[in-house]
């Protein structure tokens, strides 16, 4: 999410970008992407003045976190960057997220990661399904606990047969 600075002209100038989770350095492990992450960023230059707002949409597939089964949701982040120049000794990267500080002579400056940081940040840290305008599904409304005795039954491990043959013969 390259723009080269040198090329701006006065005004406003608009970009439209189409990168893969890839390209902003996401990876499966944050979150799982359905098609293509969309950035449309309009960067206004006044004399030495630059500042941009943009707006990505993408498409997210994580797992519900109660019954597991794959969901399916839109993210639509938006946010504001400062271009300044010359920063002071005293200041430090993390002051101000929408300040972005350059060299004395701009070139070109790669967004990328600070468009990820925002989208990584509207990630909800616990997906459910209850969360999709379709609803919850049928399992997500079932007791945790009726949830875990169904596991339970289902998988049965044989190291236990002696501990259970012995709680029995004490009843």
């Amino acid at each position: 999410m390259k723009i080269d600075l040198r090329d701006l002209q006065e005004g406003e100038t608009e970009f439209a970008f189409e990168e893969t989770p890839a390209d902003l350095h996401i990876t499966e492990e944050d979150t799982q992407f359905a098609g293509a992450i969309n950035t449309r960023l309009v960067v206004y230059k006044f004399g030495d003045s630059l500042s941009a707002k943009g707006q990505t949409n993408c498409l997210v597939r994580p797992e519900c976190a109660r019954c597991l089964e794959p969901i399916e949701f839109p993210i639509a982040v938006s946010y504001t960057f400062v271009f300044q120049k010359g920063r002071p000794d005293q200041m430090n990267d993390d002051d101000d997220e929408m300040l972005i500080w350059l060299n004395e002579e701009p070139g070109e400056i790669d967004l990328g990661n600070d468009v990820k940081d925002y989208i990584l940040l509207e990630l909800p840290m616990i997906p459910t399904c209850a969360a999709l305008p379709s609803g919850p599904c049928e399992r997500y409304e079932q007791d945790p606990q009726e949830l875990l005795e169904y596991t339970r039954e289902k998988s049965h491990d044989p190291r236990w047969d002696a501990l259970r043959a012995l709680k029995e013969s004490e009843q």
